[in-house]
């Protein structure tokens, strides 16, 4: 059972890898660059909650792949609206950007707190017997 533990958890970071990479190699940069600030602030939140790291690691792993998607969708929708609008749509879409990717990461947060308990003080205790 251990290995089989084990071998779920190299699938899932393998598949956040491809993430990086798929993300990196057709949208851009910054959708790269957003994926690594949602690991490491996801990271520091998985540490305080309960849960097996598979469980944990399924949950980031999901958390990517959500935010891949969620990138190709509005790269193909901002290059769609700069070849009907023009330039303008370059504005608009700069300034509602931020809010775009608010729109996936705080629901995906608020999943993952529901999915993997806080942990207790009776479960502190009984870590440290």
């Amino acid at each position: 059972m251990k290995t089989l533990n084990c071998l779920l958890i190299l699938l899932f970071l393998e598949a956040i890898i491809l993430c990086f990479i798929a993300s990196l190699q057709f949208i851009n940069i910054q959708s790269t660059a957003m994926l690594f600030i949602f690991n490491i602030l996801f990271i520091t939140l998985i540490s305080q909650l309960n849960g097996s790291a598979h469980k944990k690691i399924f949950v980031l792993t999901i958390g990517n792949m959500i935010g891949f998607f969620w990138n190709l969708i509005f790269h193909s929708f901002s290059i769609v609206g700069y070849d009907s609008f023009g330039k303008a749509f370059n504005v608009f879409y700069t300034l509602i950007y931020p809010f775009l990717k608010l729109m996936w990461i705080v629901p995906f947060w608020s999943f993952s707190l529901g999915f993997l308990p806080k942990q207790t003080k009776s479960d502190l205790a009984s870590e440290q017997c």
